[in-house]
């Protein structure tokens, strides 16, 4: 497997208070795969996020990248976070380059590789524009070709497109599956939508309220390049069915 989550335990302690986020969390990842985490809101989706990115550590468990443990090791993926996390002072082609402009590579050889991608992400035009003047999804698209100009093969998506707009989301989703298959990188996507994750994903993983581990596992089998159409067939909505009952079942034990 290209990543494996080995039995993961995380705690957060904050004075006296003691919260078990993380119990005995295992699953794995094959290369170039798109593979989508759902779960309730605060079982700690976010926090295995920052564990894979080593922006945390967990108490016990590994996190294994092409059989390498890279526990509190960063600098091995890309991470996109809710929000698109645009600085507001820097253009577009700027704030594309942050990553680029840390690691001291040289300016001119990555400000063409840039500009190059920016008709691919939908952003020809823009690219001395600051962020003020984008709309919700291309505040996003610029954010994800950020995420994607990092030149890490492992790409964390925690809901990049929650506070978007039906219409808007939609079609960055099918904007996403484009660049995902063009790229040809490998896709960990958190969502809270059982439509979205299955419409995006080659796998899903439902995770169980916090203290989080895996639920159950479900293998999308729909075929690719994905059209909307996908959605009405009955293999799709015999999937969102067993989803569904995963989720809700599991789920309503602790309400």
């Amino acid at each position: 497997m290209y990543v494996s989550i080995n039995h993961l335990h995380y705690s957060f302690q904050n004075g006296p208070y003691f919260s078990k986020i993380i119990h005995d969390l295992s699953f794995d990842i094959q290369k170039g795969e798109f593979v989508s985490l759902i779960g309730p809101s605060g079982c700690g989706k976010s926090t295995l996020f920052n564990i894979i990115a080593g922006l945390e550590t967990p108490d016990s468990g590994e996190v294994l990248l092409d059989n390498k443990n890279i526990n509190g090791e960063r600098n091995h993926c890309s991470y996109m976070m809710q929000k698109d996390l645009l600085f507001p002072w820097k253009t577009v082609l700027e704030n594309v380059l942050l990553g680029s402009t840390l690691a001291k590579e040289n300016r001119k050889e990555a400000e063409k590789e840039a500009l190059s991608l920016f008709s691919l992400f939908g952003l020809q035009g823009y690219e001395h524009h600051y962020p003020e003047v984008l709309s919700g999804g291309m505040k996003q698209r610029a954010a994800l070709l950020r995420t994607f100009f990092h030149k890490k093969d492992l790409l964390l998506l925690d809901e990049p497109f929650g506070a978007l707009d039906a219409l808007t989301r939609e079609k960055m989703q099918e904007w996403l599956l484009n660049i995902w298959m063009t790229m040809k990188r490998t896709i960990l996507f958190i969502t809270h939508s059982i439509d979205e994750a299955i419409y995006l994903s080659d796998r899903i993983y439902v995770l169980s309220p916090k203290p989080t581990n895996v639920l159950a596992e479900f293998k999308v089998d729909l075929p690719r390049p994905r059209e909307k159409k996908v959605l009405l067939s009955s293999n799709y909505l015999r999937l969102k069915g067993q989803l569904m009952e995963s989720l809700y079942h599991d789920y309503g034990k602790d309400g």
